[in-house]
């Protein structure tokens, strides 16, 4: 398939990894004039800091779209015990993985048949891992993936959610190395305002990124 990815956030997590009051004793600051200000950075933090590591840190919505299912090997899949060393790579061949850890579930699977009607999937056709980082997808045992219609980018959009470290609500464990990194962030982008500066910067040593590494997820290709 191609490698080409597509990936759109639906909904947004429900809560922050760092709060508000958090991330202002982290900036000393004592007032509420910027409040609206660092609620921006810290978002802005966040999200950098997800995109760096390919993870959603809690639970949110996304959406991917593929332009076709990947295809299966003849007319049905194999038995499950004879994947693992069947040539060819059968097994990646019809594997669909999530790229956003953690996948906590498939809200549903749709796609445009051969007569331009949309069709959702039934979850009993598709097997769903979300044990693996990258998730991922595959059909049930005897089922195979439909033919899509003629070739339409897109045609098949897959909803799911996505979160590594619970709902940030009634689930947290979110790791301290990740919330120390958004809190260097915060604390960036309130003393730089702007894009240029006179000074000559530089990274400190076990910052940002070094302590996202600790949790980076590394994805060779998209499927």
């Amino acid at each position: 398939m191609s490698t080409l990815l597509s990936l759109q956030l639906v909904t947004g997590p429900v809560v922050e990894p760092v709060s508000l009051l958090m991330a202002k004793r982290q900036l000393r600051v004592d007032f509420p004039d910027d409040d609206i200000l660092i609620g921006a950075y810290i978002t802005a933090a966040r999200q950098f800091c997800e995109k760096y590591t390919h993870r959603a840190f809690f639970n949110q919505t996304w959406l991917r779209t593929l332009d076709f299912f990947p295809l299966a090997w003849g007319e049905e899949t194999l038995n499950p015990a004879s994947r693992v060393d069947y040539p060819f790579h059968f097994w990646e061949q019809i594997t669909i993985d999530i790229p956003r850890a953690n996948l906590v579930s498939v809200t549903s699977i749709t796609y445009i048949d051969g007569n331009n009607v949309t069709q959702t999937l039934d979850p009993a056709s598709y097997y769903v891992d979300t044990t693996s980082t990258p998730g991922r997808i595959v059909p049930s045992n005897s089922n195979i993936w439909p033919e899509t219609s003629t070739f339409i980018p897109g045609s098949v959009r897959i909803t799911f959610v996505a979160g590594s470290y619970g709902d940030g609500v009634e689930v947290n464990t979110c790791p301290m190395t990740i919330v120390q990194a958004i809190l260097l962030l915060v604390g960036h982008m309130y003393e730089n305002r702007e894009d240029t500066s006179v000074l000559n910067l530089k990274n400190i040593p076990l910052g940002v990124k070094a302590l996202l590494d600790t949790e980076k997820v590394v994805m060779w290709s998209y499927r």
